[in-house]
């Protein structure tokens, strides 16, 4: 039985053996480290219905490969009716219009950041100058966290996606003393962030409890932080091995949006996405995966399933298909941050490709300088010279 997640060098795209199982074995038995037995979806419109139906639970589930992944209190790993009611106060907050009213000082923080990085001079390491500084920035500017007093949620991240599951226990309760001791500053004195709205959302008289509020806080910092950072450092490298696509952005600025989609459809972020437990005898490619089983979706090979995207290994930011990618999940459980992360990508990448559009990778290799620590499989490094 082969190990999950697979062993072998990390990529950009899925790994060899997903892309095999996709074509052969599509929903494969696998061993986790754990040493139980799983099973993986591969296919397009089996990962679909993995993370759509509510046949699949997400509660009862205890499997997992991601270290602090397992709170019961966390939104993601939770089913309806207590899913639906704290999505929908979590919702009430968390509105499209706060994140486009986010908009220009998310521009002003890239500019800042990148004005450094002039001021550096080249070469310069766009993870440390862009990728890692611009998101923890903005998820603090969005939640009301001043910039300085972010290190004890910064201490939980790095636990919580760093295989580092021995902090883990440390920092949480550093990060939630800190988090109490802000929602009591937010309380006494309101601002406009999104932190002030969860304190005083209502509906019909409901509202996030203490505990609440703490676990939404810390999932909000960490999927804010991590993995766009990472899905931002590994979509520059892709432009810098694929020059030609490069220039077309350059020439055609407004081609970025279609060009995040792409990116997020061609980058694998992570092994797979959060497991279910099967609670009903399902089908996957017509073979039955029985009550009680686990099923991992893998979104890296999904989102190269020929079936939905033709030349599916082809990198083109013009793909007039590339938004029907499943990064961001599906159904109940659809990150209710996608649409802070394309704003933060969409721009970030405007304005590199506007700045900088002589941009080029300063070594160039077959492979990124990966961090092998990360759940979130971001890099290292990535020098760059203009």
């Amino acid at each position: 039985m082969t190990l999950f997640p697979f062993e072998g060098p990390l990529s950009i795209g899925p790994a060899p053996q997903a892309v095999e199982a996709q074509a052969v074995d599509p929903v494969p038995v696998v061993r986790l480290p754990s040493g139980e037995a799983a099973r993986l979806a591969t296919r397009y419109d089996d990962v679909r219905l993995v993370l759509g139906d509510p046949a699949l639970s997400r509660a009862l589930c205890t499997a997992s490969i991601v270290p602090g992944a397992m709170s019961p209190d966390a939104l993601t790993n939770m089913d309806p009716p207590r899913h639906t009611r704290l999505r929908r106060l979590v919702s009430k907050a968390f509105t499209a219009r706060r994140v486009e009213a986010l908009q220009p000082r998310v521009e002003l923080i890239v500019d800042e950041l990148l004005d450094d990085m002039v001021i550096k001079g080249a070469p310069a390491d766009l993870v440390e100058c862009l990728a890692n500084p611009m998101p923890a920035m903005v998820i603090c500017e969005l939640l009301g966290i001043p910039l300085h007093e972010r290190d004890p949620l910064y201490a939980w991240v790095r636990a919580a996606t760093h295989v580092n599951a021995e902090e883990l226990d440390h920092a949480t309760t550093e990060a939630s003393t800190y988090l109490l001791d802000l929602i009591g500053r937010k309380r006494r004195s309101p601002g406009d962030d999104l932190l002030t709205a969860l304190v005083s959302v209502r509906d019909n008289g409901d509202q996030l409890t203490e505990p609440e509020l703490l676990m939404t806080m810390l999932s909000l910092f960490g999927a804010g932080q991590e993995t766009t950072a990472s899905q931002l450092s590994k979509s520059v490298w892709v432009l810098g091995h694929h020059p030609d696509q490069w220039d077309r952005l350059v020439l055609d600025p407004g081609l970025v949006p279609q060009a995040v989609e792409e990116l997020l459809r061609y980058v694998g972020l992570g092994h797979a996405a959060f497991p279910r437990l099967v609670s009903a005898d399902i089908e996957l490619s017509g073979i039955p995966v029985h009550k009680g089983e686990t099923i991992f979706p893998v979104l890296t090979v999904a989102n190269r399933d020929p079936v939905v995207f033709p030349d599916p290994d082809r990198f083109d930011v013009t793909r007039v298909d590339a938004g029907l990618h499943l990064s961001f999940g599906r159904g109940i459980h659809f990150c209710l941050g996608a649409p802070l992360a394309r704003l933060e990508l969409r721009v970030a990448l405007t304005a590199l490709v506007t700045l900088f559009p002589a941009l080029r990778l300063v070594d160039p290799g077959p492979a990124p300088d990966w961090n092998t620590t990360s759940v979130a499989c971001g890099l290292k490094s990535l020098p760059v010279a203009w």
